[in-house]
């Protein structure tokens, strides 16, 4: 059963960003492929996928036959301070995301109002001028809001005031929205830094990764201090090459500049290092912790393009459980680092190109990334879809190349089955 409740929906996903920048959540977008897809089953099935540390889980429904079930038979958490039992030890209860669009829908306020007085967790999806009716607002336990152009500015002017003195003891003033909601879509960094420090927002959806590297601009991108330490402590704990390299890899940064700096001149290697565990291999733990601690005074503290790396990551990693069948392990942190290396343009300000030929890649990182083209252009293709929450074209992309919605739903899952919420590292 729980796979063919895989093979009949379409997902997507957006990370939840915190005020530090760390996993606070992630939103799964849901679509039905048919009208069969039993909401307890669904649950059954990703719980069968993630582990009870995986970080909490928002689920936005865009089918209102499977929305209407879901608020209908979903348990709700167990309350504060009661002791799991045998029956309630696995139970899963994600937050359900409903979309203002779907109130109007029939049956859906009733539902609603039913999940709330069994205790559900619920948010409201939607546009901030227009905020739910009073008679079903007390509902929902946050909000998940949309700027309108208007209330954008208007936020965005507040962001801009001088800050107090908080030397004479002034306290930061207040955000124009109330904590605890969730803000998607924004457009630039400033309104992002605003929602998350002034107005107490639990995360910020997605992130305005354009406006944030333009923000950076004329600063010199680094590593991120944190990514360059832990693979130093890892080298220190005498950690297995595979952790040492998945760790080094949660900045793509960091991997790209290892691998430059691996098949640079001076360095005097006899081959070329073809990734980052091949680098490794070459150089030994001995020249890689020597070359992460000259990192590390120049590392950047500043978290803003975590999430913007983040992404990265994750793409990669998508790539490789895609494609994870009858590949052997060489060639999974080959299609690993297409995904991780698909964005350095973005980070670096050059052509995507030149910088896959600057380095000993293989040809079919270059083909997927730049020419589309190639046995990893499809899982590139699918990995990027499943950043968004269309759905529909996820569900177009993956039938054009033959890709079966449960192996696709699957991927993903354990993708995120391997997350950590507000942890530092990806």
């Amino acid at each position: 059963m729980t796979a063919s409740v895989l093979d009949s929906i379409t997902l997507g996903y957006q990370p939840l960003w915190g005020p530090r920048r760390t996993l606070a959540g992630v939103a799964l977008f849901v679509r039905t492929v048919d009208a069969g897809v039993d909401a307890q089953h669904l649950l059954d099935a990703i719980q069968d996928l993630l582990p009870a540390e995986a970080p909490p889980l928002f689920l936005v429904v865009q089918s209102q036959r499977l929305l209407i079930d879901l608020l209908d038979h979903a348990r709700p958490p167990l309350p504060a301070g009661r002791t799991p039992t045998f029956s309630t030890n696995g139970l899963f209860a994600p937050t359900i995301v409903v979309m203002a669009e779907a109130l109007g829908r029939p049956g859906v306020a009733e539902s609603v109002r039913r999940a709330y007085r069994r205790g559900l967790q619920l948010v409201w999806k939607g546009d901030a001028a227009l905020p739910p009716d009073h008679t079903i607002a007390n509902c929902f336990a946050r909000h998940w809001l949309t700027l309108p152009p208007g209330m954008a500015a208007q936020a965005l002017h507040e962001a801009r005031r001088p800050a107090p003195d908080y030397g004479s003891g002034q306290a930061v003033p207040p955000g124009i929205w109330p904590p605890g909601h969730i803000f998607g879509e924004l457009p630039s960094l400033a309104l992002a830094d605003y929602c998350l420090q002034r107005c107490g927002a639990l995360a910020v959806a997605g992130w305005p990764a354009e406006d944030t590297v333009y923000h950076l601009r004329h600063k010199p991108l680094e590593p991120e201090h944190a990514v360059v330490l832990a693979t130093l402590q890892a080298l220190e704990a005498d950690r297995p090459a595979e952790q040492v390299d998945r760790i080094l890899c949660d900045d793509p940064l960091l991997a790209y500049r290892f691998l430059v700096y691996a098949n640079s001149p001076g360095v005097g290697l006899r081959g070329k290092a073809e990734s980052v565990r091949h680098a490794l291999m070459m150089l030994g733990t001995s020249t890689l912790a020597r070359w992460l601690a000259e990192q590390l005074p120049h590392a950047s503290h500043d978290t803003a393009l975590r999430p913007v790396k983040a992404t990265l990551v994750l793409r990669g990693r998508l790539m490789e459980h895609l494609l994870e069948s009858g590949v052997e392990g060489a060639l999974r942190r080959e299609v690993a680092m297409c995904g991780l290396f698909s964005g350095l343009d973005h980070l670096l300000d050059q052509p995507l190109g030149a910088i896959l030929n600057s380095l000993p890649l293989s040809s079919r990182l270059y083909d997927a990334a730049v020419l589309h083209t190639g046995p990893y252009a499809e899982a590139l293709q699918m990995a990027m879809a499943l950043e968004s929450a269309d759905t529909p074209a996820t569900h177009a992309l993956g039938k054009r190349h033959g890709m079966p919605p449960e192996d696709v739903n699957r991927s993903l899952l354990r993708v995120v089955a391997g997350l950590q919420a507000d942890a530092l590292l990806i």
